[in-house]
């Protein structure tokens, strides 16, 4: 028996192979699958990543079971079918092979055993998350780019082009190395490069700025970073008045881009414990595949 695990971001799928004993077997990286499967275009790019998802396992072991985690998705709705049913094809498998999880419920679970910790994840999107024993879930955040993501990568890239162009509202030409940044990450320094750079690459471009935010480190930089880490501590805050005073993970690529963000949660919370921790969601969700008996 061997176990598929997804692990479904805003900027890519990685995936994991994992054999009976939970041993890894490969991994690697395939297209975005995103949980907003509202439109015809998202629906196109959950079938190219189920197809290249296809053509990266050609020569290994078939998978048993595949769990799927997916940022803004939760199980038992029908874009979680749509998604077992387009992987399942793609794969040649049964649909019920295919098991659909929230991404961050899946990295709970590579960090740490039920009811033992509370999770805050900073990513394209953010989100607190706690797993009580049972296995049933409290959170807190997670409500998308429209209403908070507070102190994850899409809101830092909006912070700082909200406050390069605001200043060039002010002074036309305005220049320093956050905005340099930007321009460099864009293509360009005008208004219409950044349009087409914002409005046709969307949340997901907009979250990638997030480097370049990092990389300036100038003062406007680390006070977006700064905020950032704030907004974390809040999830935190929030997680701690909902179940009571545990550990914190701090987990996510948006988390890891400088350590100003990590610093300041911790100085807004400086009552909890608070540690930077690194799972392989895709090879935890290939490990809770292995629960799944064989299809026949």
């Amino acid at each position: 028996m061997t176990g598929l695990g997804l692990d479904a971001g805003g900027s890519a799928t990685r995936w994991a192979l994992c054999d009976a004993a939970g041993a890894p077997l490969a991994a690697g990286e395939v297209p975005a699958i995103s949980g907003l499967l509202f439109n015809a275009a998202e629906r196109a790019r959950l079938r190219t990543a189920a197809e290249a998802l296809h053509a990266a396992l050609v020569g290994l072991p078939v998978p048993s079971a595949v769990v799927a985690g997916i940022t803004g998705l939760s199980a038992g709705t029908p874009e979680a079918d749509a998604v077992c049913a387009t992987v399942a094809a793609a794969l040649g498998l049964p649909a019920e092979a295919v098991h659909v999880r929230e991404d961050t419920w899946i990295a709970y679970h590579a960090v740490f055993a039920r009811g033992e910790g509370h999770m805050v994840y900073a990513g394209t999107g953010s989100v607190g998350l706690h797993v009580r024993p049972d296995g049933t879930a409290v959170r807190v955040g997670g409500r998308g780019m429209l209403i908070d993501d507070g102190g994850s990568a899409f809101w830092i890239g909006r912070a700082a082009l909200a406050l390069v162009w605001r200043r060039r509202d002010a002074e036309p030409g305005w220049t320093g190395p956050l905005a340099r940044a930007l321009d460099e990450a864009i293509g360009g320094a005008g208004w219409d490069a950044v349009r087409t750079y914002v409005y046709g690459g969307g949340r997901t471009g907009v979250a990638m700025l997030a480097r370049a935010v990092a990389v300036a480190d100038d003062a406007d930089a680390r006070t977006i970073l700064a905020a950032a880490g704030t907004e974390l501590a809040r999830l935190a805050h929030a997680l701690v008045a909902r179940v009571g005073p545990r550990p914190v993970a701090l987990i996510g690529r948006a988390a890891a881009l400088h350590p100003l963000i990590l610093q300041s949660m911790r100085a807004a919370a400086p009552a909890l414990h608070i540690e930077r921790r690194d799972p392989d969601a895709a090879l935890a969700a290939a490990r809770l595949a292995l629960a799944y008996r064989p299809t026949a």
